[in-house]
């Protein structure tokens, strides 16, 4: 049951984090590239179209808050670090179908939402593998431990002298 408790966390924890980087890069672009700062923004993005640097900005700090995410979810989870990171992908991936599926509003070109997208999956993606290769996971090992593990034992447990 903790197991399982600890993974949904992992995966919300990695969520959040990618949540607030993108809304602090939001803030942050908008006071930087949206003529009148973040409190023109509030009454609603401009109707003349984003500024480009507002939207790199707002491609690289989604990215930034991808691969936080996703390192965050590999280093809670208690057993499969790159797992919860693909889980957290697949999630990213479900939203930005949806996303790129809507009716778009706004100043956002119509690319965006799909690279937006794309963008985290694939950040989230090496956050999970950058954690999971610095705990020292690798297919290999992964794949040595279930070779070597006898049935119904723990993969990453060392047998015992009996």
């Amino acid at each position: 049951m903790m197991r399982v408790l600890r993974s949904v966390a992992a995966i919300a924890a990695g969520y959040g984090v990618m949540s607030l980087t993108v809304i602090g890069g939001i803030i942050l672009a908008a006071s930087l590239f949206i003529p009148g700062g973040a409190r023109a923004m509030a009454g609603g993005p401009p109707s003349t179209g984003l500024p480009a640097a507002y939207l790199a900005a707002n491609l690289a700090t989604g990215a930034l808050g991808a691969v936080l995410g996703g390192w965050l979810a590999a280093r809670i989870a208690a057993f499969a670090p790159f797992g919860h990171a693909i889980v957290l992908a697949a999630i990213v991936a479900v939203l930005t179908i949806g996303s790129a599926m809507s009716v778009p509003t706004g100043p956002q070109p119509g690319w965006y939402p799909i690279a937006i997208g794309v963008i985290g999956v694939a950040g989230v993606l090496a956050g999970g593998t950058l954690r999971a290769a610095a705990a020292g996971y690798t297919r290999d090992s992964v794949d040595r431990s279930r070779h070597d593990a006898s049935p119904g034992a723990d993969a990453r447990t060392e047998p015992t002298n009996t």
